[in-house]
């Protein structure tokens, strides 16, 4: 893992428990959903595993006991408005989704719902939030709750 994701993981902890996922579930993720996922979401994934962080909803990584999560919901997706596949979902945030690009950067984009049609060509109408990595995403979440907590 590199220094800034031990950075992140540390201050992760200092607010919550490690709850991080196991190499077999990555695996899952990327057989069900036929994409190979980012190294930083992969580093992140072994202390975070999706759930509420900075104001985000955050479906969580893993199947097992969860009724939202990122493979079912972006199966969904795919099937219900033909999400294109190298995308992932991540949140729903009221009328807005949140999505993980596995193969090009701006990695991570929360844009309008209504304008997922636009999601493959990026013309949206409202200028979405961008972050390059799954990493800058995740910490400007926790910076979000850092804030929130009065840290």
């Amino acid at each position: 893992m590199n220094k800034e994701n031990l950075e992140m993981k540390k201050r992760y902890e200092a607010l919550y428990s490690d709850d991080g996922i196991n190499n077999e579930e990555l695996i899952e993720i990327e057989k069900m959903l036929e994409i190979e996922l980012p190294e930083n979401y992969c580093e992140v994934s072994t202390f975070f595993s999706g759930g509420y962080l900075g104001s985000i909803s955050n479906y969580s990584f893993s199947r097992v006991g969860n009724s939202l999560n990122i493979i079912d919901e972006t199966i969904r997706l795919r099937e219900s408005v033909n999400l294109p596949t190298r995308f992932v979902v991540l949140a729903e945030p009221s009328e807005s989704l949140i999505v993980m690009d596995t193969k090009n950067t701006p990695s991570v984009i929360w844009f309008d719902a209504v304008e997922i049609s636009e999601l493959e060509k990026k013309s949206f109408t409202s200028k979405p939030d961008e972050w390059e990595t799954y990493a800058d995403y995740f910490n400007a979440q926790l910076e979000g709750e850092e804030e929130e907590q009065g840290l």
